[in-house]
């Protein structure tokens, strides 16, 4: 058992209860931030996802998706700016979806209405157990404003009354996200994949016309002619493209793809040919021109094969395409494409996606005409320590150029998931469905590692990289605390603690490569793990004390060794009673603690906050670490907001504590733990950002020339928020 020093004035810290709020000063510093276009201080953001969009003839893009955490589900751009946000599709039960389109008088989009577990009730929602599935109309010049009809429901209290028809009403968890949607002056063709049809209603009433029986059905355009061209079986593993007259009658003509084609978006361009977007691994969009008698002839697809893995794998380059959701022409011919990094919900991802980008390509050339970027969501970020202008998030890396203004500085180079060499990349499979919270260690000659954390600190991903496969990470480990439901991984302990390297090199989770450790039973459950520069694996345990995994070496592929038997344990720190966070500096042997003490326990209702209180101990390896000081953090749990802290983060002399609730990053002297200042949000980003929702959501570094640069989660606003500052 270690023993732990106590000095007279850390004894004398304890006796400080935390603070909400002791005016400390502000610093000198410079707001900026990474991975948004807009940075809200302009009112402004790029959406986090796009799940689908529609180009209407003078250019404008109307996008949707399930989610955006700031309420953009539904939105319009133009010559690469936003426009506007529709709105009244975010909370009170409403969630936008994965279709939308426009005439000459409206937009259509697909959204979906609950009652949120039975708590609202009335005419506005959708009876105890279900949810309604359907279109919100909104007016052409004012998306924001709804364009009620008879029978129209929802939304009494707000400008889109009675404006959303309801298709289908299914029991609450059921999804019947209407897939496609397409419309002329007179009629609006909607693919009800739920229930294997496409029903065309009247445009202006809304009164249902007719149906046809589909299976599958997802998107759909409607040609010059009023014929419907559809992607078919889209959620059967096997879609097509098929031809439909207006009546819903089968037609010729659809083009036979290519293999390994997954289809996921179909336009058609101002010239009457059929475009359709490969998710496939050929990541192109492929055009089929029409002939002299109509028939459909293959030209030249656009986009480079294989998409952003083509080589060098990962690199961001514009045609490198990234999982396509849509596609679209305005009445030049200029091609409009979004991408997630996932492609559309259902066909091939449950999740939001791995973060939207939107852009115009002119006419004929496919130049880049402009380019909107929302690319981070509950993700944190880090700087490659053997890289300083390089930043990681959990699937983007990040160029720094400091001579530009801030918001100007970032430059997206590299996307480091391959879904087809590594398709059983754990994060990809587990909770949200991509990466998160990075940290970057330079180990095994100076090699990158990326090691990535779940949101709350489950699960450790360990990723390596080599020359073979560009800027891709391959999937290198993995730490569990326990037993993983839901059927992935496969070959994983049916119970206990565990881990996984990637023995023969392939990035595939063997089953002859998985190690459990039931010594530890649950001990272990629910900690905070952290990874030194040394590789070391820390489980900061609730209440075990803290547990150090040290790199054993490496192996042939390059994966670093760690084991069980070669942990070394650590009794609870003094003063603690529950601990939050663990930082480890292997430089100095210095460890930082912060959790819950007697002073103020533990409470079941901040089990993601990192604590009350903050320690440092010097010498901790030595079997006699020294305690230097207890600091009380801000904390008032009985304020409006909560004053609570989320994350811990340190770099040269100083340390940086993020709040949750109150937008607030505290910096404190490391060497003696004396409070320094505070930083906010500055005008720029709006004076405002999202919850640091995350364990890991903060992180800093020191430049060469003294200044440090601190990166913060921004939850609501696909971004990471950056403060510079130099002492």
């Amino acid at each position: 058992m270690k023993r732990f020093t106590l000095s007279m004035t850390c004894l004398l810290a304890l006796s400080l209860a935390p603070h909400a709020d002791d005016a400390r000063a502000q610093l000198a510093y410079t707001t900026s931030w990474i991975g948004n276009t807009f940075g809200f201080g302009d009112g402004k953001w790029m959406q986090q996802d796009i799940q689908a969009l529609h180009v209407a003839s003078d250019g404008t893009v109307y996008t949707n998706s399930p989610w955006d955490e700031s309420g953009a589900e539904i939105a319009a751009y133009r010559n690469g700016d936003r426009v506007t946000v529709a709105g009244a599709t975010h909370g009170w039960g409403a969630a936008g979806g994965d279709a939308v389109t426009s005439n000459g008088s409206y937009v259509y989009a697909a959204m979906s209405i609950g009652n949120q577990g039975g708590g609202l009730v009335g005419a506005d929602y959708p009876p105890n157990g279900h949810t309604w599935f359907g279109i919100t109309r909104r007016a052409l010049g004012n998306i924001a404003q709804g364009a009620p009809f008879a029978g129209g429901v929802g939304n009494s209290a707000n400008a889109t009354k009675n404006s959303f028809l309801i298709v289908d009403t299914v029991p609450a968890g059921a999804d019947a996200g209407i897939r496609g949607l397409a419309a002329s002056d007179s009629e609006l063709f909607v693919s009800d994949q739920y229930a294997n049809r496409i029903v065309v209603f009247d445009a202006n009433t809304m009164r249902r016309k007719r149906s046809f029986d589909v299976a599958s059905p997802g998107r759909i355009a409607l040609d010059a002619d009023g014929s419907l061209w559809a992607i078919v079986g889209a959620l059967t593993g096997q879609p097509a493209v098929a031809h439909y007259s207006a009546t819903g009658a089968l037609l010729g003509g659809a083009p036979v793809l290519p293999n390994g084609t997954v289809p996921a978006d179909i336009a058609i361009s101002p010239s009457g040919d059929l475009y359709i977007a490969d998710i496939g691994p050929g990541q192109q969009i492929l055009p089929y021109k029409k002939t002299a008698t109509s028939a459909l002839q293959a030209a030249t697809p656009v986009g480079t094969l294989n998409g952003v893995n083509h080589a060098p794998a990962g690199a961001i380059d514009a045609g490198r395409f990234n999982f396509i959701t849509g596609i679209g022409f305005d009445s030049a011919g200029n091609l409009y494409v979004g991408q997630n990094g996932a492609g559309p919900r259902g066909l091939n991802s449950a999740s939001v996606g791995s973060g939207a980008v939107l852009q115009a390509f002119r006419g004929t050339s496919r130049s880049l005409l402009w380019e909107l970027d929302g690319l981070v969501f509950v993700d944190g970020a880090d700087f490659d320590p053997g890289a300083p202008d390089t930043v990681y998030t959990g699937s983007k890396i990040f160029t720094m150029d400091w001579t530009k203004p801030p918001g100007k500085q970032w430059t997206y180079t590299a996307y480091t998931v391959d879904r087809f060499t590594y398709p059983d990349d754990p994060p990809l499979h587990i909770g949200r469905g991509v990466r998160g919270e990075p940290m970057v260690r330079r180990l095994n000659g100076n090699r990158p590692y990326l090691y990535t954390l779940d949101p709350y600190s489950h699960e450790l991903y360990v990723h390596r990289f080599d020359a073979a496969h560009g800027s891709i990470a391959i999937p290198s480990g993995m730490f569990a605390e326990t037993f993983i439901s839901g059927g992935f991984p496969a070959n994983q302990p049916s119970s206990g603690e565990w881990m996984w390297r990637d023995i023969n090199g392939d990035g595939r989770l063997g089953g002859n490569e998985f190690t459990g450790n039931p010594s530890t039973g649950s001990t272990v459950g629910n900690s905070f793990i952290w990874v030194d520069s040394a590789g070391g694996v820390w489980f900061g345990t609730p209440t075990s004390g803290i547990r150090q995994m040290p790199v054993q070496g490496f192996d042939a592929p390059g994966n670093p060794i760690y084991s069980y038997a070669a942990s070394k344990t650590y009794p609870m720190p003094a003063p603690f009673t529950r601990i939050g966070r663990v930082l480890y500096v292997a430089e100095t042997d210095t460890m930082y603690v912060s959790g819950f003490t007697q002073a103020v326990p533990y409470d079941a209702a901040r089990w993601k906050e990192a604590g009350p209180y903050l320690a440092r101990y010097d010498n901790w390896s030595t079997g006699a670490p020294v305690m230097t000081y207890v600091i009380a953090l801000p904390w008032n749990t009985a304020g409006s907001p909560p004053v609570t802290t989320v994350g811990v983060a340190t770099a040269g002399d100083y340390l940086f504590v993020a709040e949750l609730y109150t937008q607030k990053v505290d910096v404190y002297d490391a060497r003696t733990g004396a409070p320094v200042g505070a930083m906010t949000p500055g005008a720029n980003v709006g004076g405002t950002s999202g919850y640091v929702d995350v364990e890991l959501g903060i992180s800093a570094t020191r430049r060469a020339n003294g200044e440090y640069v601190v990166l913060v989660e921004d939850d609501a606003r696909a971004k990471i928020l950056m403060y510079r500052w130099t002492p």
